[in-house]
């Protein structure tokens, strides 16, 4: 059974502090001075890949992994890891045009690679990623294959060479069942969220094969009818007051005094 995993890396904007939170003509931040992570979901994406692949030894059924991203040069240390953790073939597909928010033209370039360079019999991707957040793209991948698309998923067996066990979510639930491949997977809240750690030994052997590059050139993107007109910063800051005291029994008695007494007397 050949599988292939999609992932997109982005920046950890954990580390920029407000002054980097500045946006140029091109609508974009410099982000290229941060570490570039997978959000859970692609975590969870992978992990079960590995261990569908891990489960196929014991019944003697060959998995082949693979693993495809359509990103700039900050991908390939994490694709160098997929190497090292044993997958088959890791992709790169360099983008000449800004592809953040336009989920239509990934979708079309995942398509085509199944359908013209390498087919697959399952797909699975990340329910959404950290840039966009759309949760669109599994869907319309497997709307331009044709293929069914399982979303929410939590779990995946392999059952046998043109079969998966599935479990996924739903509003009242989960639901177990049996799929026939070929079919794509949109991975949610599985509880396998982090990706194991390749050994320095794997590192070693396997880690330093080159990662294969194609350009977004081959591949014929849609017309888009949204345009990214603006980006503005979300603000979560919450208000908050510092209690002033000698010791603690001070600042507990202003505490209940000035703070929890007025709101008990509400009610």
């Amino acid at each position: 059974m050949r599988i292939l995993v999609c992932f997109k890396a982005a920046p950890d904007v954990e580390m920029l502090i407000d002054e980097d939170w500045a946006v140029d003509k091109k609508l974009k931040i410099d982000t290229s001075f941060v570490k570039n992570t997978l959000n859970t979901y692609d975590e969870s994406a992978l992990e079960i890949a590995l261990n569908l692949r891990d489960a196929s030894e014991a019944l003697g059924t060959n998995v082949e992994l693979s693993t495809l991203t359509v990103d700039g040069g900050g991908a390939t240390a994490i694709l160098k890891t997929l190497y090292a953790l044993r997958f088959t073939k890791a992709v790169r597909i360099e983008p000449q045009e800004d592809l953040r928010f336009r989920p239509a033209a990934t979708a079309a370039i995942i398509c085509q690679y199944v359908l013209h360079h390498s087919p697959q019999d399952a797909v699975l991707l990340g329910r959404q990623s950290d840039i966009g957040e759309n949760a669109k793209t599994s869907l319309l991948v497997a709307e331009m294959l044709g293929w069914p698309c399982i979303s929410q998923a939590t779990h995946i067996e392999l059952a046998d060479e043109n079969h998966l066990m599935v479990t996924h979510q739903v509003d009242d639930g989960h639901i177990r069942q049996r799929i026939r491949t070929p079919c794509v997977f949109s991975v949610g809240d599985a509880p396998c969220t982090s990706l194991r750690v390749p050994t320095l030994r794997d590192r070693m052997q396997y880690g330093k094969k080159a990662v294969d590059v194609l350009s977004v050139e081959d591949f014929q993107l849609p017309v888009e009818t949204e345009t990214l007109t603006g980006l503005e910063i979300l603000r979560h800051a919450r208000a908050g007051v510092i209690i002033e005291g000698k010791n603690p029994a001070e600042k507990a008695r202003v505490l209940y005094e000035e703070h929890l007494k007025p709101m008990l007397s509400q009610k």
